[in-house]
């Protein structure tokens, strides 16, 4: 009988799976350079110092060290700290200082710095470290000087994150306005090489989930999700194309050029459908959010016309004139506009919290309140200016909530639905210096035929747990020996109560694991996460606990 030999396994420290990537793709550039006449190293070069975006570099270097260690995550990974470098109000600087250059994941920042480094360095190209006219010497100046070209890049990226970020709606976190400005210069400046940029990102995503991620398995399982489009700072990522866009006009003025103009709309259109910026949408609140999609769809389409028709013009002349010539209306049109996206978050910007506004008999960690809580106003949205907002009109919110009048802070964190899905949740808070957790549990029991009954505690690092929030009742949507069943969660526990009518015929604690206990004339049986209810030989499952992170 021939026996096959086993396989040699591959040890599991052995990142082959990676090497086989990288060395496929470093493979194929190779051969693509040898087969192509072209050597499009010579022009970059001739463009930028070694052929190399230095002041990119150095911009991702300086948002990648905010993230690692300003945020922590460098000792936290998972859980890098967000919440004191939110844009929260004018009344926090520190706040739009930060907001900009943090971020709130892994995934978040390392989308920014892809975007930066591909859209970064076709506007660093057009920017250039020497200078383009003939006969000017480097050195000469502090215009002609390569390294100050160099620091130019970090220093006007480091001013259009603070402009986002000033004037940004609402509490945002996050590079992509500066992304989106970058990508705005760029695909004015260069339509063609930046949809090639575009593309190469695309690539370059590709490439490092396959680095990140050589083999995944994935399964059916039950999450709580937002729609995409609802953690879009859409207006953001409008002031910021428009920015770039408006820089670049005035850089091909002052060079005395003008890009082809069905590129330029071409390019425009394409990264806009593709970056979501037609997704148009309000809060609601409550976790619900409204997207209108075809006021989205119209807008960029304008968006790419203004801005195709923004590089027209036969005198090239960069002056924003009220005549007739399409170009300087086109300029008009996206001066006014980005003023007017500008000065709509001045508003929501001057929110000025009072120390009654925060959440009563909440944990105290610092000057952060946390608590959980349904249904209440939004102190935050009750504080923005609205000229013609009705008296008691009000945004209610549900949640682990975070609140801080000496930041300006108020939110709600976690999402029920979140908590009520994953039984845990983690809510950090600190400042520049400090940190600290604050862990959230829901303990939920699903009554027959009617809402849940849960509880929700929460607790400090090294601390014990107390509740936070009880629901209402819930009764069973069946009658035993003409009883009622009613489960009630309490602050030490649940409750079960029998009633008959109108009459409580009896009431006790919720039986512990495995034991029954006689209540109101009926035989209450846990057998784990199930509860039964017993009489005459019939026996009837009244609830059973959905959540296994916590126990009663």
């Amino acid at each position: 009988m021939i026996q096959s030999l086993p396989t040699p396994a591959m040890p599991a420290w052995l990142p082959w799976q990676e090497a086989v990537v990288l060395t496929v793709v470093l493979a194929v550039l190779v051969a693509v350079r040898r087969l192509s006449a072209a050597r499009p190293g010579d022009g970059i070069r001739a463009r930028l110092l070694l052929g190399v975006p230095w002041g990119t570099l150095l911009t991702m270097a300086g948002v990648l060290a905010v993230y690692l260690f300003l945020q922590g995550a460098w000792w936290h990974p998972r859980n890098p700290l967000v919440t004191p470098f939110r844009t929260w109000s004018y009344f926090y600087p520190f706040g739009m200082l930060t907001g900009a250059f943090t971020h709130g994941s892994q995934g978040h920042i390392t989308g920014n710095l892809m975007g930066t480094l591909v859209y970064g360095t076709v506007a660093e190209y057009v920017w250039g470290h020497y200078p383009r006219k003939r006969g000017v010497q480097t050195f000469t100046s502090l215009r002609t000087n390569p390294l100050a070209r160099i620091l130019a890049v970090p220093v006007a990226m480091f001013v259009v994150g603070v402009f986002s970020a000033v004037f940004a709606i609402g509490p945002i976190v996050g590079f992509s306005g500066v992304v989106f400005a970058i990508a705005g210069f760029a695909l004015v400046t260069r339509p063609t090489l930046f949809l090639g940029a575009f593309l190469g990102n695309r690539v370059l995503d590709l490439l490092y989930s396959a680095l990140r991620y050589p083999v995944s398995t994935a399964s059916g399982q039950t999450r709580f999700v937002t729609p995409w489009w609802s953690n879009i700072a859409i207006q953001g990522h409008a002031i910021g194309i428009l920015a770039g866009v408006i820089v670049a006009l005035a850089l091909l003025w002052n060079r005395d050029e003008r890009p082809d103009t069905l590129r330029v709309f071409f390019a425009t259109l394409v990264f806009a459908v593709a970056q979501g910026l037609w997704a148009v949408y309000i809060p609601l609140g409550g976790g619900r959010f409204r997207l209108f999609r075809w006021a989205g769809t119209a807008l960029v389409f304008v968006l790419a016309l203004v801005v195709a028709a923004s590089t027209v013009g036969s005198d090239r002349e960069f002056r924003p004139g009220f005549d007739r010539r399409p170009a300087s209306l086109a300029v008009v049109v996206l001066l006014v506009v980005l003023g007017a996206l500008s000065l709509a978050a001045v508003p929501t910007n001057i929110v000025d919290l009072e120390d009654d506004q925060l959440p009563e008999d909440g944990i105290e960690v610092g000057d952060y309140v946390v608590t959980y809580d349904e249904n209440v106003p939004n102190a935050y949205f009750e504080s923005i200016w609205v000229p013609t907002q009705r008296e008691g009109a009000s945004v209610n919110a549900s949640g682990v909530i975070v609140a801080s009048a000496e930041r300006e802070v108020w939110i709600a964190a976690v999402q029920p639905g979140r908590l009520a899905v994953n039984g845990k949740e983690r809510v950090t808070v600190g400042g520049a210096t400090w940190r600290e957790s604050v862990y959230a549990n829901r303990t939920d029991w699903s009554v027959l035929g009617n809402d849940s009954v849960y509880r929700v505690q929460l607790r400090r690092e090294g601390g014990q747990p107390r509740t936070a929030y009880t629901s209402e009742p819930s009764t069973a949507d069946v009658i035993l020996d003409g009883r009622n069943v009613t489960v009630a969660a309490q602050q030490n526990g649940f409750d079960v109560s029998v009633t008959r009518g109108n009459e409580t015929v009896g009431q006790a604690p919720l039986p512990a694991n495995m034991t029954r206990a006689r209540i109101g004339g009926l035989t209450f049986e846990r057998n784990r996460s199930r509860l039964y209810a017993r009489t005459d030989g019939t026996r009837v499952k009244i609830a059973e606990r959905r959540q296994q992170a916590a126990r009663s």
